[in-house]
């Protein structure tokens, strides 16, 4: 099954449903990913896509509970159920499932730990409780428009900001009002803010410049060069909300500027081995 989703200005296409026996923390897409994935995209689309259309890739693992007995390539028949269980006396764990459920798994996990009696005294409100941001969201789109008019941004940056922070748009706004440099858009890739940036540093808890643009700005998926032009400008506001000298500024945008140049190495590789090693080039940031 392939998804083709609309999300901002671009499209999600995938998923691929391999085995990985490489290392766990990094995985990352092959060129016969890509490949495969453009072929099935474009047996249902009008125009085929090329590599020319791609935009960044990404790649995660599926933690499945996966029968010993079934064969790996047969992956997709595994059930995307979850499970919980006390694996030793006062420790529960939960195993399977996938982020679509995170809510029913979480509730499910503290149910358990909690004991059928215990939780039907105390039922969770998961159901009821909104995202961050959701809570008055319809009145934020209402005030759109004229927020967009008080800080001359047009109806496609609004767009963009109220489905980014919902009913905490005043809050990233407010930060604009104390320092209006905030409102600029980034150089290198203006459909983002400077204020979205220190909004990820004082807000949304980024450390690391790959936090801001993997999690927060998201770079990393929404441009060619992962974010690479930007990176100079991205530090420097961050290193200002932060607190980073100079030296820790040039440390993080070399660890990011080797993230980039080890993820595009790896997406030129054709086997699983090779894409994994080129991957593990870049070390990771450590405090």
């Amino acid at each position: 099954m392939l998804f083709i989703i609309p999300w901002q200005h671009y499209w999600v296409i995938g998923t691929t449903d391999t085995a990985w026996h490489e290392q766990l923390k990094h995985p990352v897409p092959t060129s016969a990913d890509i490949d495969y994935v453009l072929a099935h995209a474009n047996e249902v689309l009008a125009e085929n896509l090329t590599r020319d259309d791609i935009i960044g890739t990404y790649a995660g693992l599926r933690p499945l509970l996966q029968p010993k007995v079934l064969d790996e390539s047969k992956s997709t028949k595994v059930s995307r159920e979850h499970t919980v269980t006390e694996v030793i006396p006062g420790m529960v764990a939960i195993a399977g499932g996938k982020l679509t459920t995170y809510r029913v798994m979480a509730e499910d996990a503290v149910d358990f730990a909690l004991g059928k009696e215990l939780a039907a005294a105390k039922p969770s409100p998961t159901f009821d409780l909104p995202l961050m941001g959701a809570d008055g969201f319809d009145a934020t789109v209402n005030q759109a428009e004229r927020l967009g008019a008080k800080y001359g941004f047009d109806a496609d940056r609004m767009h963009h900001l109220v489905r980014r922070y919902g009913s905490e748009l005043p809050d990233l706004l407010a930060t604009i009002d104390e320092d209006p440099t905030l409102a600029k858009p980034l150089k290198a890739a203006p459909q983002f803010i400077r204020a979205e940036v220190a909004r990820a540093c004082t807000v949304e808890g980024a450390l690391h410049l790959e936090d801001i643009f993997i999690a927060r700005v998201r770079l990393n998926s929404e441009s060619r060069d992962r974010g690479g032009s930007a990176v100079d400008e991205i530090a420097e506001i961050a290193a200002a909300q932060l607190g980073w000298d100079a030296q820790k500024t040039e440390a993080e945008k070399a660890n990011y500027r080797a993230r980039i140049a080890a993820e595009i190495a790896a997406e030129e590789l054709p086997t699983d081995a090779a894409a994994s090693a080129a991957r593990m080039e870049a070390a990771d940031i450590v405090d």
